[in-house]
């Protein structure tokens, strides 16, 4: 059974992603990270596990990283969020 996300869940997915202004990494949930720093999380992971997706350019809506999130879960990504 798969899980799906919603925009409320992104508040309780951390990810961990360089800083965009300094050197040295943040731990970030995913309603808080820049559409930079999402896109470039999003486009590795898919790179990695081997899935194809189109990432979008220019600001990256919640809405839009929940979809993309629950296309990682749907070919089988684990992403894990607090309290569950």
């Amino acid at each position: 059974m798969s899980t799906t996300f919603t925009v409320e869940d992104l508040d309780l997915i951390f990810i961990v992603v360089p800083r965009d202004f300094e050197s040295g990494t943040v731990n970030l949930p995913v309603s808080e990270m820049s559409s930079k720093q999402f896109r470039d999380w999003i486009v590795a992971k898919c790179e990695i596990e081997g899935i194809s997706m189109i990432v979008p350019e220019g600001q990256i809506r919640l809405e839009t990283r929940a979809n993309m999130l629950n296309r990682l879960a749907e070919n089988g990504v684990k992403i894990y969020k607090l309290g569950g």
